[in-house]
């Protein structure tokens, strides 16, 4: 059985992870803990078996990049660590750089229709919108290229069907509730 120090020599991976997912550097040491913690506690209850054949020391990386992506594709969700950072006068700073108010709506929108998303096809969906291939994506992930090919194609298919499904309500609930 491995020991916990097995599991420490992996940080930089874990924090690379962390990174890749630009996770906010302040709270990149909160989450690698949390893995560090999540990997240990599994272990101990028996749950990192790798397969016959593979290293040790590979399996174990491969577990604790997979450990570190799941704890990385839940950060968006968790409330508890999100807050505000209070800037004097933002209007002024950002009104260069702001996008037409119809271009946010409209962003959120897609990033509403994204949460509606099978979780398992939306960390595809955003790590290729982030510019990954499907072949780093599958290596992040511990899994053969071809099933991360398919969640892509899985969860292109849903979102799609997401988009037209909210836009078809939305333009229903318009022609049967006109402005006045």
């Amino acid at each position: 059985m491995l020991d916990i120090d097995s599991i420490a020599r992996h940080t930089a991976t874990i924090d690379d992870v962390l990174r890749r997912w630009r996770i906010p550097s302040r709270d990149r040491a909160d989450i690698a803990q949390e893995v560090l913690l999540g990997a240990w506690r599994s272990m101990r209850a028996g749950r990192f078996q790798p397969r016959p054949g593979v290293p040790d020391a590979v399996a174990l990386k491969r577990w604790i990049v997979g450990i570190s992506w799941r704890h990385a594709s839940h950060y968006a969700t968790r409330a508890h660590r999100r807050y505000e950072v209070l800037v004097p006068s933002a209007g002024r700073l950002c009104q260069d750089h702001a996008p037409a108010p119809l271009e946010q709506v409209e962003a959120r929108r897609a990033l509403d229709d994204l949460s509606r998303v099978d979780p398992r096809f939306r960390a595809v969906l955003a790590l290729t919108a982030q510019g990954y291939t499907i072949a780093e994506i599958a290596a992040e992930i511990g899994h053969n290229p071809n099933t991360v090919s398919n969640r892509l194609r899985l969860g292109r298919l849903w979102f799609r069907r997401v988009r037209r499904r909210w836009r078809r309500l939305a333009q229903d609930r318009r022609e049967h509730h006109p402005r006045r």
